[in-house]
């Protein structure tokens, strides 16, 4: 009955021994008004996925504030927040398979002295999102605490709280089973969606390399001191082979639909050619037919976890497991997409891309719009390719491209970001506000509903003394509204001091429009 205690201690015991920043942390440039159907419905967008059956595409999006879909290239969207099945904003994994979608919802929640991410269970449809259903998060019972594999009987650590249980990734095989990955409650699935309990399903603990229901085991199942029961990502091949990316490797089945599935663990540390980090926290299938060959890539991000010899960057094998190519050392990556020979990453540094299996990369520089609306970080957390056009997430909007001989790749963006619509002059705001300089910009938005106009922003403090001119005689069309970003420096690169501060927007010869802003560090 030792296993019952965990039931007082586990956000404390889960917590990892290793630093623990996931995408879904990333601070995001967002309102708290519900955008319009043109809009996204956040600028964090975290899960970009789409929907491909007889040429129709329809694009879906996991975002800070819900999901939504859009069936036009991403000039109008549906949004689902209000759909009873969501009952928190935050998605944090999407997978789509034909008419069905299933998403994982979290949050982050109070404990002691920080906050702690806990799982808010999952919203699925079988009918393209007309219906929604919503499922608990996964738990076991409290005396959950054993488990059979092969002859074995093994004791088990019973995950009882939503606390260090969110769902970073779901996959859907093609026969229908929903294979979901989670921090506490490691690999799970669900073969039958009436199903009331999800399916546990183990992995190698670290000091196995395999695990087999033909071999005899006496070990105790518990992911505190094992980081390889520690699921972060899932990716179903087909209904037979399974990957499954955790704290200490990634790990493939290939009878991922009998009662007791085989595992090989393959890690930095037990391979001649392995990967690069242990922390796997995507993963996904490259396939096409080359002019002689087929090409057949399992994709992997890499972060470190423990060891010091591991590091940041993609691996890919070739050959099933045995060997890896590793990519881009010391970049901290979250999301691919494929088409065809050609591979996105999307990255804290960037979004890469590779013709050529990783020989060579290019990678995106500034990204700015036609109306001069620019990305105010480097960092993409999801990206997916339909024919030539890209459609990227980040933390600051959501960014579409078009790659093709005719357009180079990241030469021509267009930016659609979530923000409260003006419609009049003489208006203006600030978001977020108040800000953290030490964390985040503030955009000033205002419009130039009548007619173009040099545009002029300073910034003053308390005191009316000018601290900042952001621009100074900016040409700006009419019929438009836009954003200039303040990182709340001075003019001379020095972060102001906490306080209110007021800012000036002349347009040509109108009246000035002011606005306020609160910097809190």
């Amino acid at each position: 009955m030792k296993a019952t205690f965990i039931y007082f201690f586990l956000p404390l015991f889960f917590l990892p021994s290793f630093s623990y920043t996931q995408k879904w942390l990333a601070k995001q440039f967002q309102l708290n008004t519900y955008p319009s159907t043109s809009q996204p419905p956040s600028n964090g967008v975290f899960q970009i996925r789409h929907r491909d059956v007889n040429e129709e595409h329809i694009l879906w999006l996991g975002t800070s504030k819900g999901i939504a879909s859009s069936s036009d290239g991403a000039r109008t969207f549906t949004h689902y927040r209000s759909n009873n099945a969501f009952v928190k904003d935050g998605i944090f994994s999407l997978a789509i398979l034909g008419d069905t979608i299933w998403s994982s919802m979290g949050y982050s929640k109070d404990f002691q002295d920080g906050e702690v991410q806990t799982g808010a269970g999952y919203a699925y449809s079988t009918d393209n999102g007309i219906s929604w259903k919503h499922k608990s998060q996964t738990l076991d019972g409290r005396y959950d605490d054993s488990i059979r594999y092969g002859n074995n009987v093994l004791e088990i650590l019973p995950v009882v709280v939503p606390e260090q249980n969110v769902t970073y990734d779901v996959s859907i095989a093609p026969n229908g089973t929903v294979w979901i990955s989670s921090w506490a409650s490691g690999l799970r699935r669900l073969r039958s969606y009436d199903d009331a309990q999800w399916e546990r399903v183990l992995l190698p603990p670290d000091f196995l390399n395999k695990l087999s229901p033909d071999s005899s085991y006496s070990f105790y199942y518990d992911p505190r001191p094992y980081n390889n029961i520690k699921a972060f990502s899932v990716f179903a091949v087909n209904d037979s082979v399974v990957w499954c990316g955790t704290a200490g490797g990634i790990n493939k089945t290939t009878n991922a639909n009998d009662s007791f599935p085989r595992w090989i663990k393959y890690s930095h540390q037990n391979q001649a050619s392995p990967i690069l980090g242990n922390w796997v926290i995507a993963i996904d299938r490259q396939y096409y037919f080359s002019t002689t060959d087929t090409v057949d890539r399992i994709w992997c991000t890499n972060w470190r976890a423990e060891d010091f010899d591991e590091d940041y960057g993609v691996s890919y094998t070739e050959d099933d497991g045995t060997t890896w190519n590793n990519l881009l050392h010391g970049i901290k990556s979250y999301d691919f997409a494929f088409k065809d020979s050609i591979a996105y990453v999307a990255s804290d540094d960037g979004l890469f891309r590779t013709s050529d299996g990783g020989r060579t990369f290019a990678r995106t520089s500034d990204i700015r719009d036609h109306l001069g609306n620019i990305i105010a970080t480097r960092a993409f957390f999801s990206v997916d390719v339909i024919n030539d056009t890209l459609y990227c997430g980040t933390g600051d909007g959501f960014v579409k491209s078009i790659d093709n001989a005719f357009h180079p790749f990241g030469h021509v963006w267009e930016i659609v970001r979530t923000y409260e619509k003006l419609g009049a002059k003489n208006s203006t705001y600030s978001y977020p506000n108040p800000f953290s300089p030490q964390m985040e910009i503030t955009r000033i938005h205002f419009s130039t509903i009548e007619k173009n106009g040099d545009v002029t922003i300073e910034i003053f403090d308390y005191g009316m003394h000018r601290v900042r001119t952001l621009i100074r005689n900016a040409p700006r069309t009419s019929g438009n509204e836009f954003d200039e970003i303040w990182n709340g420096e001075d003019d001379n690169k020095r972060i102001v001091a906490n306080g209110v501060y007021f800012y000036r927007v002349i347009i040509g010869d109108d009246e000035p429009m002011w606005g306020k802003v609160l910097v809190l560090q």
